[in-house]
């Protein structure tokens, strides 16, 4: 057997079509049609109403999301120059103590410097010029500059 709609077969569509057909006479058949008809368009005036109804409702939401999309992006924007003129700022003060601390570093190696050079000239017997003393290294005794004499050599 053939079944239709809902499980319904061929045979059970005719016999209650007979059944309808003896209760009501041939006369109410199209008037029940015509009802059945204006049922149906009822049915599907009420669908598209809910239909329409719904799409107005997400048409609000949709804006809804929309105003809310453009809202975070505005912040996001906001946020990111934020940042960047944060950043901006922590560079700037990253470079502004760098540069006090290599005017630190340099100080600090021209004062070691004039040490150094301080100790060399004692060491070396050098001038303020950077030149050799006359009359040799500081640390020579004063007897050994004024005589002239060589000094001996302790082998011979």
């Amino acid at each position: 057997m053939v079944t239709f709609l809902f499980g319904i077969s061929m045979g059970e569509i005719i016999i209650v079509f007979l059944v309808v057909l003896l209760l009501f006479g041939a006369n109410k058949i199209p008037e029940f049609a015509r009802m059945l008809g204006k049922g149906m368009n009822e049915f599907r005036k009420a669908a598209d109403d809910i239909k329409r109804e719904f799409e107005e409702s997400t048409n609000d939401l949709k804006d809804d999301l929309d105003d809310a999309r453009q809202y975070i992006t505005e912040q996001g924007q906001d946020i990111k120059e934020d940042i960047k003129r944060a950043g901006d700022d922590v560079k700037e003060s990253f470079e502004e103590s760098q540069e006090d601390v290599k005017d630190r570093v340099r100080e600090e190696t021209e004062d070691v410097q004039g040490v150094i050079d301080d100790t060399s000239r004692d060491v070396y017997g050098l001038d303020e010029e950077g030149k050799r003393d006359e009359a040799g290294s500081s640390d020579e005794p004063d007897e050994e500059k004024d005589s002239g004499d060589e000094p001996k050599d302790e082998k011979k």
